[in-house]
């Protein structure tokens, strides 16, 4: 027996303290033949747990025990925190929402017996038996943040208007449970969400007309109104959200009418109005054109100084639908018309923004704001589109090569950029955040870095990077780190797609579903504490790959996904992605990207991590690609 081990109770553990941010202990138990006669005095969880993996000899248990006392702010964050964490077989939380959790000291804890400690337990997991030194230091990275909160947490209610589809609202849902907050959804009759077999992601469902119409802000205030005057019983709502991007200045006007927390209306409907966004930082050509008529006028008026390559794009658009670039005044009156079709002014409106090309890289940009403070932002690499190829003239004429719009293809965590770079990005955008009017919240910003020290090319090793194309240094280029070099795409007043948010979460720890239901509820102490990444940043380099189908027609071929990394090429590749779904099911109908359509399709998506190189993510991401496009025939 290792003579550091305690065998108090007749069962060997040792303590070991962890740094102070943690406000933990770790005690570290190995099997024990005289388990099952501990399981006859007790029935805590933690015993049980106990129980299950005592005869996995490779492994032991570390229980994890508070020093500090208070009420826990989120009860999954221990599951949330060692996501993917190496040597980690399976974590396990034994607390509740809002639980108060009473600490002690380490010497107090060491005179304890072993059965005395359990129920001082709020989590445990298994390690391996040789790694145990190097657990406690990766437990020291992911749980330094505040996860008690000295005040009690009472439960809360939030009405979810709009809900979206499930794969959008489920992400919400746990992490409102896990919060000690219930959602209540508030949608048409006849909604996915109305059924009994959803129960469990919503308390309940009231039905509302959703007619996207000049009066929805007020009937939406009315029927939560309604909804409170019936709850008496103290089951009343403390807040309002929504997951459909459609809905974010109607959601905002009516929380200003109930008196709940939100961002300013006018600025959450300046930041949905891509003119008037650039309105923000007027150093490039902009203009607005809404007919045929008032587009022969700009040409008329600016014709001979235009400065092509110019975008179009819808001015109330998302996800990159109906964006193009365009090299000359007869592409110009053949993109603009096509965002004139019924199918765009129904969702997007005829508002058309013609602007500057801007080169340089992309970026996401992610910032969460408290008390107009930044108080976590997060940069990711958005790799090019086809649209961002000089020779685009003839993608898309044949379908096997992708057609030349802006759809996502592929962003890398965390950013490559330098970090005067990154500081340039943090500066300008926290200053535009700002100037739009907003201060708390999550928003997800696009930008492009002018005059950056780095560009996309391949490297000339081929034989270290496989021929990828990267973002290198630029041998050529005069950096100047100005924040007046960060040129503002967008803001979007929202957390990002809830793809890129797992994207975060595995990265870095930070939850935007989350925090998105907290800034419903201007819970700003819960907003800080839970917006502390892992000491260190990233735990690894991700790549979120996107399919995207390059032509139109009837999807056939299931979940590619499963049949890719099941496959005997792929096989390999699997324990490389720590997520991947599928985006189009069989028999759906999928767009012709040619009409610029961008809704429906992407095939699916892989979450892609190397925890030695950027360029082993992106090796396996285009050996992935390259099957997914193999199953699916080029669709």
């Amino acid at each position: 027996m290792d003579q550091s081990y305690n065998v108090v109770g007749t069962w060997p553990w040792k303590l070991d303290p962890l740094p102070g941010d943690t406000g933990t202990v770790v005690v570290d138990v190995r099997s024990s033949s005289t388990l099952q006669r501990l399981s006859e005095t007790s029935t805590c969880d933690a015993l049980q747990f106990l129980l299950e993996k005592a005869d996995e000899d490779q492994y032991l248990v570390k229980l994890l025990l508070p020093v500090v006392s208070g009420y826990v702010v989120q009860s999954d964050f221990l599951a949330r925190r060692m996501i993917d964490c190496l040597d980690v077989a399976e974590t396990r939380g034994f607390i509740a929402p809002g639980q108060r959790v009473q600490g002690c000291t380490p010497a107090t804890y060491e005179s304890m017996t072993l059965l005395e400690l359990l129920p001082h337990c709020y989590g445990a997991i298994v390690v391996q038996k040789d790694k145990t030194a190097q657990v406690n230091e990766e437990l020291a990275k992911r749980i330094s943040f505040s996860w008690l909160s000295p005040s009690p947490i009472a439960r809360k209610r939030v009405a979810v208007v709009g809900g979206g589809s499930f794969t959008k609202l489920e992400g919400f849902a746990v992490a409102a449970a896990s919060l000690g907050v219930a959602l209540v959804v508030f949608e048409d009759p006849g909604h996915w969400a109305s059924s009994n077999a959803y129960s469990h992601i919503r308390e309940e469902f009231v039905p509302l007309n959703m007619t996207a119409d000049a009066a929805m802000d007020q009937r939406i205030a009315a029927a939560l109104s309604e909804y409170q005057q019936r709850n008496t019983d103290g089951n009343r709502l403390d807040g309002i959200m929504t997951v459909d991007e459609h809905l974010l200045t109607i959601i905002s006007r009516a929380a200003t009418l109930l008196g709940f927390n939100t961002s300013p209306p006018e600025a959450v409907g300046l930041a949905q109005n891509k003119f008037q966004t650039r309105q923000l930082d007027t150093n490039v050509y902009c203009r607005l054109v809404r007919s045929m008529a008032e587009l022969e006028h700009l040409l008329e008026e600016d014709g001979p100084r235009l400065p092509y390559p110019l975008i179009v794009k819808p001015s109330k658009g998302w996800s990159s639908e109906g964006v193009w670039k365009v090299a000359n005044e007869q592409e110009l009156r053949a993109k603009v018309p096509m965002l004139w079709q019924d199918a765009f002014t129904a969702w997007h409106g005829r508002d058309v923004v013609v602007e500057t090309y801007v080169d340089g890289p992309e970026v996401d940009a992610n910032m969460v704001l408290v008390d107009g403070r930044v108080v976590f932002f997060e940069v990711n690499d958005d790799f090019p589109s086809p649209g961002d190829y000089a020779d685009d003239d003839k993608a898309g004429e044949q379908d096997s090569t992708p057609v030349a719009n802006f759809v996502e293809t592929s962003n890398m965590l965390p950013s490559a950029l330098p970090p005067s770079e990154l500081e340039a990005l943090q500066q300008r955008l926290h200053e535009l955040a700002l100037a739009a009017g907003f201060r708390d919240g999550v928003l997800h910003l696009e930008a492009r870095l002018r005059n950056s020290s780095c560009h996309y090319t391949k490297d000339p090793d081929a034989s270290n990077s496989d021929g990828l194309v990267d973002l290198k240094l630029n041998p050529l280029a005069k950096s100047t780190t100005k924040p007046e070099d960060v040129f503002l795409l967008e803001i979007n007043p929202r957390q990002p797609g809830w793809q890129e948010i797992e994207a975060t979460a595995h990265t870095y720890g930070v939850s935007y579903y989350s925090l998105a239901v907290l800034h419903a509820l201007g819970d700003k102490d819960r907003i800080l504490a839970l917006s502390r990444p892992f000491v260190g940043g990233a735990q690894y380099h991700m790549q979120l790959l996107f399919v995207s189908a390059r032509k139109g027609g009837v999807y056939r071929w299931g979940d590619v996904c499963s049949t890719v990394l099941r496959s005997d090429q792929g096989r390999h590749l699997a324990a490389h992605v720590v997520k991947a779904v599928n985006l189009i099911e069989d028999g759906q109908e999928v767009p012709d990207p040619r009409t610029g359509m961008v809704y429906g399709n992407f095939i699916a998506f892989f979450l892609i991590v190397s925890r030695t190189t950027r360029c082993e993510a992106m090796r396996i991401g285009r050996e992935i690609e390259q099957l997914v496009r193999v199953h699916t025939d080029g669709f």
